[in-house]
């Protein structure tokens, strides 16, 4: 994922010799975009269409023209909607930010849903924005959130939860209101405006028909042949002039950990959605929570029944579940070692789950080399980590058998781990997990895993003999899209594992795997469409070698490279174990992968035998898959 908030933007708008264009700057207000243009465009299609009007009910006291920021003689202004009834309980509130195509459109275009959402117990505020025709991007963006730090600021006034602060906008609105959300915590967005020393971080986003991407294969924004688009004249470069601002003004490019539950709500124009799906993807890394609601309309829906009341339930509902429902909260902390995070060390953010955990701790770990030794306790279950990227997310340490732990003691295989994980319900993404005791270290485990239902995506396990530790036979693990590299019986254990598409790299003419399943277990070691590779130098390594008796190991729809051993399999320093294990292959491919040439005690699998070996019959009944 692409990290901007790092670098200084906006400071030079001049892409390769090409200035910005300041056209379309007229100092004149465009009233292109109003309910009237809006209704006449609607009703043609849609001849159902009804206008949403002010209800002015008693329970709903309105403040106008309040001024929320002053830039020498520009004032801005917000409208203020909240409910009569006085409360206890703080109440959320909710910027409604207009559309128009960051040129037209007033603020006024959305009292009608300011004063409903109040009446149902919101405190609601309406700002207007320098638009194109008076200031280019990125000066609504530094609008917006001064508007919500004013909100913040003045969250006591109107009784306001500063942790329930929503961006909602419809259209061009959409689009800046995802932006807040995607720029949380980056202070290259905050511009020079109001209230600098106050978070302008928003905790929700409803994002109605405001696209997430400029340059995206969904977007239609920047077609300039019939006439300016609305994004170029925001701009003032058009998108093949100057595409990284393009970018750079895309909530997508920006999206992380950081991000507020998103909801969007749609019209059937297509190119509205621009970046949705592959925004939602994001998030779902992130375990951050979304919802759609796709209406069968116009794009100017949120103004005109019969669309605009299931639109109001839909955005209430929503919140209720976001702020109210423990079940979609989770804790969400981030480790950075330039101290820009909540901890500076990957330990200090495991010893910060609570002890019996029973509800989502994410942990998002900033690129960088963590030397540590790493222990996450039985009880810290519903652990997820995430690295940044997996070539620079590193967790490293090098203890290995023979070395003399600061305490003392002679290190051993089963305490030479750079990373301990003994709760359940664990999950990495993007990381790698390193022993780099070096070559000639002999047994110096990277990973030992002990927990059920143990979840590997995306990850990196470096190191030579005894690499990854699948210990406990009580733990079911699975694998996907992970890169695992060693010497001598780098995957070993009792546990049950599915490795899916993963890439498993030999470095010495030895032993894959070096499995101990339980007699009483059905399957031990899963690789399904694996892909096997070792350094161009060796030619005698073998699948795997059975370190207890009953070892089960099963390789289908893998890859064989050429570093793989003719017969396949190896016996376990000349003991009877062989006579027990149960390895076997079903339809493999590539330059070791001949059946013909195995030896007689390992098997291969027929169609009907292989029919069984399923994710959720081998996990016995957890499929990680829904997770």
């Amino acid at each position: 994922m692409t990290k901007i908030a790092s670098i200084i933007l906006f400071v030079v708008f001049v892409f390769e010799g090409i200035s910005q264009s300041t056209k379309g700057i007229t100092g004149k207000p465009d009233t292109s975009y109003s309910i009237h243009s809006a209704y006449t465009g609607t009703i043609k299609s849609n001849p159902e269409a009804k206008v949403v009007m002010e209800k002015h009910p008693a329970s709903v006291i309105k403040e106008k023209n309040i001024i929320y920021c002053s830039m020498g003689n520009r004032q801005l202004f917000l409208d203020a909607f909240y409910p009569k009834q006085k409360t206890a309980r703080t109440r959320t509130a909710i910027i409604i930010v207009h559309g128009g195509g960051w040129r037209t459109g007033t603020r006024t275009l959305h009292y009608p849903l300011a004063e409903r959402l109040a009446d149902l117990g919101y405190v609601c505020f309406t700002p207007e924005y320098r638009l194109s025709t008076e200031a280019l991007y990125p000066a609504a963006v530094y609008d917006v959130k001064a508007a919500i730090r004013w909100v913040r600021k003045n969250a006591a006034k109107y009784n306001i939860d500063e942790n329930k602060i929503v961006a909602a906008g419809h259209s061009a609105g959409g689009e800046l209101a995802a932006m807040l959300g995607a720029t949380n915590g980056m202070s290259s967005f905050e511009g020079a405006g109001c209230d600098k020393n106050i978070s302008s971080k928003v905790n929700a986003v409803i994002d109605m028909d405001g696209l997430l991407a400029f340059i995206h294969k969904e977007s239609g924004e920047g077609d300039d042949s019939k006439r300016i688009s609305a994004a170029t004249n925001w701009f003032g470069y058009s998108k093949t002039e100057n595409p990284e601002l393009w970018k750079q003004a895309s909530p997508l490019t920006h999206i992380g950990p950081h991000t507020p539950p998103t909801l969007f709500i749609n019209s059937n124009v297509a190119r509205m959605h621009a970046g949705r799906d592959d925004y939602i993807k994001i998030l779902d890394e992130y375990n951050i929570y979304t919802a759609i609601k796709a209406f069968d309309a116009p794009h100017s829906f949120v103004l005109f029944e019969p669309w605009f009341s299931p639109m109001l339930q839909t955005i209430d509902s929503f919140l209720k579940k976001v702020f109210y429902n423990a079940v979609l909260t989770s804790k969400l902390v981030t480790v950075a070692q330039d101290g820009s995070g909540n901890y500076k060390t990957v330990q200090e953010a495991l010893n910060a789950v609570p002890a019996d955990n029973s509800s989502q701790f994410i942990i998002y770990v900033r690129n960088g080399v963590y030397y540590e030794k790493l222990l996450l306790d039985s009880t810290k279950n519903f652990v997820t980590l995430v690295g940044e990227d997996k070539f620079k997310t590193v967790f490293t340490y090098n203890d290995h058998t023979g070395k003399l732990s600061t305490s003392g003691d002679t290190i051993n295989t089963r305490t030479s781990w750079s990373f301990k994980i003994l709760a359940g319900d664990f999950t990495a993404k993007n990381i790698t997990f390193q022993n780099d005791a070096g070559f000639t270290a002999g047994q110096a485990v990277a990973v030992e895993s002990d927990g059920d239902k143990g979840i590997f995506i995306n990850c990196r396990f470096i190191g030579n003999q005894d690499v990854l530790f699948t210990n406990s036979e009580k733990s079911r693990q699975y694998y996907e899209n992970c890169y695992i590299e060693g010497t001598t019986d780098f995957i070993f254990g009792a546990s049950t594992v599915w490795f899916e598409k993963c890439h498993i790299h030999s470095k010495k003419n030895s032993h894959i795997t070096a499995a101990s399943t339980p007699k009483e277990k059905e399957f031990g070691y899963i690789f399904n469409e694996c892909i096997l590779t070792g350094d161009t130098s060796l030619h005698n390594v073998s699948l795997g070698r059975p370190w207890r008796p009953y070892a089960h190991v099963v390789y289908m729809n893998c890859f064989i490279g050429a570093h793989i051993r003719p017969e396949g399999w190896s016996n376990w320093n000349n003991t009877d174990n062989y006579k027990t294990t149960r390895y076997s292959e079903y339809k493999n491919y590539g330059p070791s992968s001949d059946p013909t040439k195995r030896i007689d005690w390992a098997k291969q699998l027929t169609d009907e035998e292989v029919k069984k070996i399923t994710i959720a019959n081998v996990l016995n009944g957890w499929n990680p898959l829904n997770k």
